[in-house]
């Protein structure tokens, strides 16, 4: 198995020492490293390029012009040759362990093509750490082992059909091979196009957790994906192109998996059914999908503080 990183970057050269650095003292030597700058008006290109002697497999895609993260992540896909690919971020903390157990965990099951860790959030400012466990819709509600262990298709219904299953971008380590067949990042997505190919793949081939943290997040607050959130109009917008883009013939099966389990889509379900509600042509779509919603508020699912506090007596009786 052949893991290839790809990381990119757009002004992160603050951070790139520790990403870099880790990327380094990985235990296990990634196949190839694959840095595409995004256009960096800062020092990022020089300090990439002062870890050239530390990595050798390292290529760098320097862009003249930002062409945005979901088109960045694309080169670096495009560019790979590795069989599996982790999706590393700038300005993330990773694991020196990362490579070593992605491969174990594909080594143990050969069918996975999808292969997550523990979602962990990061605030380097005073070096505080989250990792979501149970009580959180981003932890492992679903394991509480200590291996790796592989949920197939069906079982990922099941799972999402109770709860929301959490699959973070920076925890994936995925074969290249379904990711090209999924269409890799869609920039047209923006911030959900990670979602999109990670869940399409999912739901496909079913996935693999990790129970331990392999990479931490950065939390910021004025992020891209937080920033588009933020835009009522522009999630909207890019909630109604997911929706236009699983009612294609390519991803009916996606579609069809979605909507027996909209679970899934809770991250942006809300402007989803408004921007349903704005376009009579998606009525039945709309109906189906408040059909649902109405059943999780009425079972104490919805909204999420009241789940939370729902889950926490029922473990209490």
């Amino acid at each position: 198995m052949r893991i290839s990183i790809v990381l990119p970057n757009h002004n992160h050269a603050s951070f790139l020492p520790t990403s870099l650095g880790a990327l380094a003292e990985q235990t296990e030597e990634p196949y190839e490293i694959i840095v595409v700058d995004d256009g960096s008006t800062d020092d990022s290109l020089s300090i990439i390029n002062s870890f050239r002697p530390r990595l050798q497999s390292m290529k760098v895609v320097a862009l003249n012009n930002q062409i945005g993260v979901a088109a960045a992540v694309q080169r670096g896909i495009e560019t790979a040759s590795g069989d599996f690919v982790f999706l590393a971020s700038a300005d993330d903390r990773i694991d020196p362990n990362a490579c070593a157990f992605y491969h174990q965990a594909v080594a143990t099951f050969s069918q996975a093509k999808l292969v997550i860790s523990k979602f962990t959030e990061w605030w380097p400012e005073d070096d505080r750490k989250l990792v979501h466990g149970p009580d959180s819709d981003l932890g492992m509600w679903y394991h509480d082992g200590n291996d790796p262990a592989y949920f197939t298709t069906n079982e990922l219904e099941c799972l999402m059909r109770e709860r929301y299953v959490g699959l973070a971008a920076n925890t994936a380590c995925i074969s290249r091979k379904e990711l090209v067949e999924v269409g890799g990042f869609d920039a047209g997505l923006k911030w959900h196009a990670d979602w999109f190919a990670i869940y399409a793949i999912a739901f496909r081939h079913g996935f693999c957790a990790i129970p331990r943290s392999l990479a931490q997040n950065r939390v910021v607050f004025a992020s891209y994906s937080r920033q588009g959130m933020r835009d009522r109009r522009a999630q909207r917008e890019v909630s109604l192109g997911i929706q236009s883009k699983l009612n294609t013939p390519e991803f009916r099966d996606f579609d069809a998996a979605v909507m027996r389990a909209p679970n899934a889509m809770s991250t942006f379900m809300r402007p989803t059914l408004t921007a349903l509600a704005l376009r009579p042509a998606r009525y039945g779509r709309l109906a189906r999908l408040l059909l649902w919603w109405m059943g999780q508020v009425a079972n104490g699912k919805r909204p999420g503080a009241l789940a939370t506090l729902v889950r926490r007596l029922r473990r209490g009786r």
